[in-house]
C-alpha cells in the first residue's frame, strides 16, 4: 500500500456489518482491524476508517451530496447536514459492487446505476450513511 494523503474516519455500532458492506459487498481492501476498529484503503491515497461505537446511531434519511437535488427526485429534500461520501471504482469493480449490493437487498438510492456525468450507484451503508460508488471511466449513455 502506498502511503495515504487522505483520511476519513466515521463510526458504527455495527463493525462486523460494516466489514462485510465495505468488504465483501462494496470491495474494499480492509487493511487494519484492531480492538474493534477496522480500515479500508480506497484507491492509492485514502483511509477510510470505522470506529467502534456503541452509541453510535444510524442516520435514516438520504444525505445531500451537491448535483444530486437536480432531477433526482429525492424526497424530502436531504438536509446537509448527514454525512455521505464516494468512491470511485474501476468498471469491472463498481459493476461488481453493484451486483453483489443488489444481491444482498441493500437500500439503493435508485434500482440502478445511473449518469450524473459519470456511473453513480447511491446507497446506504448499515450506519445509514450514503455512500456513492462511481465509475468514472465508462461510456454513458
Amino acid at each position: 500500500m502506498s502511503s495515504c494523503a487522505f483520511f476519513l474516519y466515521t463510526r458504527s455500532n455495527n463493525v462486523d456489518a460494516s466489514r462485510r458492506f465495505y468488504s465483501e459487498l462494496v470491495g474494499l481492501d480492509q487493511i487494519w482491524d484492531e480492538m474493534g476498529d477496522i480500515a479500508f484503503v480506497v484507491g492509492d491515497s485514502v483511509q477510510f476508517s470505522i470506529g467502534h461505537d456503541p452509541n453510535a446511531t444510524v442516520d435514516s434519511e438520504w444525505a445531500f451530496q451537491p448535483g444530486w437535488v437536480f432531477g433526482l427526485g429525492i424526497e424530502p429534500s436531504p438536509s446537509r447536514a448527514s454525512a455521505s461520501w464516494s468512491i470511485p471504482l474501476s468498471p469491472e469493480s463498481f459493476s461488481k459492487a453493484v451486483a453483489r449490493l443488489q444481491e444482498a437487498d441493500i437500500a439503493a438510492l435508485r434500482s440502478e446505476p445511473f449518469w450524473v456525468g459519470y456511473w453513480s450507484y447511491v446507497v446506504k451503508d448499515p450506519m445509514g450513511q450514503t455512500v456513492e460508488l462511481t465509475d468514472r471511466i465508462s461510456a454513458g449513455p
